[in-house]
């Protein structure tokens, strides 16, 4: 009963916690018009919708005395469910990276749906196909990030490399908690569960996954942390109208460079401008300032950013967390 008792508000934090990344994201998509806040929204909203899926799985399983754990409860609302979640997210990086492709865009969860659907329809009903039916989310999350890892290994785009290499720690992250994903489904559905259930009933749902929970946690507390510190900075500074995902983003952090650096207004204007690509001439004339006021503006954003020329002033804005 006490096993049964911590599962049951595990699930109620996990739900809780999903509900709140996905009110945060809501919350910064609101205040910047950005498109990625919004399909992170989405997709924790998705993922919500899923935990709820298994909670209710395990609770039918519990109270209909059901003879083998090994079953997907609601196949079709677990691919809905599952696939909008890996689209939302995946479309939120596209809008990230500015990538415009519709297949790109839309391949990784297309490849979900005809996937698990071949499962269903293809392998007989128990622990094998409900491993491979449930593997199949990792799978398309693992080709997700290989495809990053492709991205960045061809890009020449200096700053935007620098722009991914914000996300290292978060990236390396997904990676490992994908490989436990993917053993603790080895281990449950296919090693220790099998002959546990045939000694009695499992302590769990075999559908409900803990490594996965804990993936979509960690994205969760990235999310967050990045749309507070956003929302923070945009009470007293509103969006650019400015077109274009690199104004975005430095948008989303210059503020807090600025603050950090103690730039005035002028300046974080002027670096704004600079980071953009422009040269002085082109930000006297943007800014109505004399070329040589703008050099002085410019003069002392180095020195006190430490940097000794624009391309080391813009390594270390991109590389600031």
């Amino acid at each position: 009963m006490g096993a049964e008792l911590a599962l049951f508000y595990y699930s109620l934090v996990v739900l809780l916690a999903v509900v709140l990344a996905a009110a945060t994201c809501f919350a910064s998509a609101l205040v910047s018009r950005s498109r990625a806040w919004m399909l992170l929204a989405l997709g924790f909203l998705f993922y919500f919708f899923d935990v709820a899926l298994v909670f209710q799985d395990d609770f039918l399983y519990r109270e209909g005395g059901m003879a083998t754990p090994f079953f997907i409860g609601s196949p079709i609302a677990s691919i809905a469910t599952g696939g909008g979640a890996i689209t939302s997210f995946w479309l939120a990086v596209c809008e990230h990276l500015d990538e415009r492709s519709r297949v790109a865009r839309w391949l990784p969860g297309a490849v979900y749906a005809v996937g698990s659907l071949a499962v269903l329809v293809l392998m007989e009903p128990g622990n094998v196909e409900e491993f491979f039916f449930y593997g199949m989310r990792m799978a398309v999350v693992m080709g997700c990030l290989l495809r990053l890892a492709a991205t960045y290994a061809g890009m020449r785009d200096e700053v935007e490399r620098m722009r991914m290499d914000r996300h290292a720690r978060l990236y390396a992250a997904m990676w490992v908690l994908s490989g436990l994903v993917v053993a603790e489904n080895v281990a449950i559905l296919l090693v220790m569960g099998p002959e546990a259930a045939r000694r009695g009933p499992l302590p769990f749902f075999p559908e409900r996954n803990f490594a996965e929970n804990a993936l979509v946690l960690c994205c969760a507390g990235a999310a967050c942390v990045g749309s507070w510190k956003g929302l923070a900075l945009r009470r007293g500074n509103p969006p650019s109208s400015e077109d274009g995902p690199q104004a975005g983003f430095i948008d989303q952090n210059l503020p807090a460079y600025s603050a950090r650096k103690g730039l005035s207004q002028r300046e974080s204007e002027v670096l704004r401008m600079a980071l953009m690509g422009k040269d002085n001439q082109n930000i006297a004339s943007s800014m109505n300032l004399a070329p040589g006021t703008v050099k002085v503006h410019m003069h002392h954003i180095l020195q006190k950013a430490q940097c000794a020329n624009r391309k080391e002033l813009m390594r270390d804005f991109w590389e600031s967390r």
